[in-house]
C-alpha cells in the first residue's frame, strides 16, 4: 500500500527505487547499442568514413566525374603524381555549382571523406580557388594505357560503395544507386578477381564521357564489360562503349 502512486503525492521509496533501476538499465543498453550497433554493418563492406577533411588540388570533371586531384607527398612517379578524390554532392547528386564552377582550377574544398581500398570520395558543397603552389606538375589529362581487358563484376555508385552505406552494392542498395548514378555520382565497375582481390574502375565511354544515364538499367546486376583500362594516377578508368556490355554467359 505505500508504494502506492497518487499523482499529487511524492513517489513512494520503493516505486522511486524500480524506476530509477529501469531508466539506468534502459540508457545503458542504447549507450551499447549505439557503439555495438554500427559496428555490424562492417560485415557488409570494408568502406569507412574518414573525419572532416580539407584538401587543396586540382578540380577536374573527368574522367567519370567531378575529382579533385591532391598531390601525393614524398617521393612520387611519372604516372602516379596525384592522388584522385572523387566527388559528390552532399546528396544523391554531382558537386554543387560553388564547386563545379571551379573546374580547371587550383581549389581547397572541405567534406566527409569515404573510403574503400584505393577508391576516395568527398561530399563537398564549395570549392575556393586558391593559387597553386609553386612547382606543382599540371594534370595528366589522357593517362596510360594498360591494355584491354574482359571484367567480370557489376555497376555501382561510388559514394555508398565507398562507406556511405552498407551494404553499398548488390540487390540490396540497386534503388539507392539507380538514384545516385542517374543523379551524376561517378558510376564504378567494382570487379572481384579470382584471388579474392578487388579492382575499382569508373564508366567512361569510347568518347573519355560518362555513361551514368545509359548503364542505369545494368546497375547492381552481373556484367561482362571488355574494354580499355586506363591508368590515371591512382585511379583505374574503364574505357568501353555501354552498348558493348553484356551480362556473363
Amino acid at each position: 500500500m505505500n508504494n502506492f502512486f497518487v499523482h499529487y503525492r511524492p513517489l513512494p521509496p520503493g516505486l522511486k527505487r524500480f524506476v530509477l533501476l529501469v531508466l539506468t538499465v534502459l540508457v545503458t543498453l542504447i549507450v551499447v547499442l549505439g557503439f555495438w550497433g554500427p559496428s555490424l554493418h562492417n560485415q557488409y563492406g570494408p568502406g569507412r568514413r574518414q573525419p572532416v577533411k580539407e584538401l587543396s588540388g586540382w578540380l577536374l570533371d573527368g574522367p567519370g566525374g567531378a575529382q579533385l586531384l591532391v598531390p601525393q607527398p614524398g617521393q612520387t612517379t611519372q604516372d602516379q603524381t596525384f592522388n584522385r578524390v572523387l566527388l559528390a554532392g552532399p546528396g544523391k547528386t554531382i558537386p554543387p555549382p560553388a564547386v563545379m564552377d571551379h573546374v580547371g582550377d587550383w581549389v581547397k574544398v572541405r567534406g566527409s571523406l569515404f573510403s574503400r581500398g584505393p577508391l576516395d570520395v568527398m561530399n563537398t558543397r564549395k570549392a575556393t580557388p586558391m593559387r597553386p603552389p609553386l612547382g606543382t606538375p599540371e594534370a595528366n589529362v589522357v593517362g596510360y594505357s594498360e591494355g584491354e581487358f574482359t571484367l567480370r563484376g557489376e555497376i555501382v555508385d561510388s559514394k555508398c560503395f565507398s562507406g556511405v552505406m552498407k551494404p553499398g552494392s548488390g540487390k540490396t542498395h540497386m534503388g539507392c544507386a539507380i538514384r545516385c548514378i542517374s543523379g551524376g555520382v561517378p558510376a564504378v565497375f567494382h570487379v572481384r578477381q579470382n584471388d579474392g582481390a578487388a579492382l575499382d574502375f569508373v564508366l567512361i565511354d569510347d568518347q573519355n564521357r560518362t555513361v551514368n544515364e545509359r548503364v542505369l538499367s545494368l546497375v547492381a546486376q552481373p556484367l561482362e564489360l571488355r574494354g580499355e583500362v586506363i591508368r590515371f594516377d591512382n585511379l583505374l578508368a574503364l574505357r568501353a562503349n555501354p552498348d558493348s556490355y553484356r551480362s556473363p554467359k
